[in-house]
This record gives C-alpha cells, structure tokens and sequence, in this order.
C-alpha cells in the first residue's frame, strides 16, 4: 500500500510539474550544472551592498571568506551575488552583459525605482519606460554605483502563467 501512496504521489508531483515550471532552479547538461552565484568587483563593497539592499532589497547571507573586502548577497534559491571590492580597471559595462533577476511584483517594483529616484531605462533606452519583450516578459534596465548593468523582469510569472 505505501508503495502505491508513494507512486502516486510521484505521479502527481510529475504532472504538476510543467516543463516551464522547471526553468529556475534546476540542474541542466550532462554534468547537472546549475547557477550558483555572479561576481561584481567594486570601489566600495559597504555602498555597494547598500545600494542592492535599497533597491532590490537583497538579503546579505553568510561569507565564508571572512575577508573585510567581499560580501554577499542571496538571489534566492541558493543563488548568490559576490560584492568584491577591488580593481575594476579591466571591466568591460555594456547593456548586453548584465545581471537579470526576475520578479514577482513588477509594477510594485517600477513603482519603487521611482519613489527611490533610481533613473531605469527600456532596453531601447527610452528613460523611465519598462517594455515588452516578443514572448510577453515586461523589463526595465538600470546601473549600479559601479556601472553594472541590471534587467529586472517578470519572467517567473509570465512562464508560470502568471
């Protein structure tokens, strides 16, 4: 009988599970990779962290390095954000090489970028616009103090199915 239960509790959890559903979190390829975290290197790690905290309200999590120069930050589902104080000489910043985290509240989140005064931009670069993308996803684009850029979307809810 507890086989049974258990099949059919599997069975459940199987067709519940859509293949869209499956997007985040999971493991991918032959080696079962998955994110893990990204990597920053800025002037000042203390602002630095304070600006992600003011406007995307991350919190910071555990650093195993004890190092006075590096933090981090969680992006959810064990992934982290690496906040490395250091040379940022060789760093390349262009829109096309950025950091994307999704939302669940979009319109709440635009809302704070403005009642923050964070200037955001579409991906056209039209300022204090978000946009859609062909496949429904609404985005805005910022930088950070150190010129990172930032795509901040509602893709979990649109693949979801809201």
């Amino acid at each position: 009988m507890k086989k049974i239960v258990y099949l059919s509790l599997f069975l459940s959890a199987l067709t519940s599970c859509t293949p869209k559903a499956a997007v985040f979190g999971t493991e991918t390829g032959r080696f079962g990779a998955s994110f893990d975290h990204y990597a920053i290197n800025v002037d000042d790690v203390d602002e630095s962290v304070a600006f992600y905290q003011r406007v995307l309200a991350l919190e910071e999590i555990h650093d195993g390095t004890e190092k006075d120069n590096i933090r981090w930050l969680s992006l959810g589902n064990g992934m982290g954000l690496h906040v490395i104080e250091s040379d940022r000489s060789q760093v390349r910043l262009q829109k096309g090489v950025h950091l994307s985290i999704s939302v669940n509240a979009f319109d709440a989140f635009v809302e704070h970028l403005r009642t923050i005064n964070l200037q955001f931009f579409s991906w056209q670069g039209v300022p204090m616009e978000s946009n859609g993308r062909p496949d429904g996803v609404r985005q805005v684009y910022f930088k950070d103090l150190d010129g990172y850029w930032i795509e901040v979307n509602d893709a979990r809810g649109v693949l979801m199915g809201r």
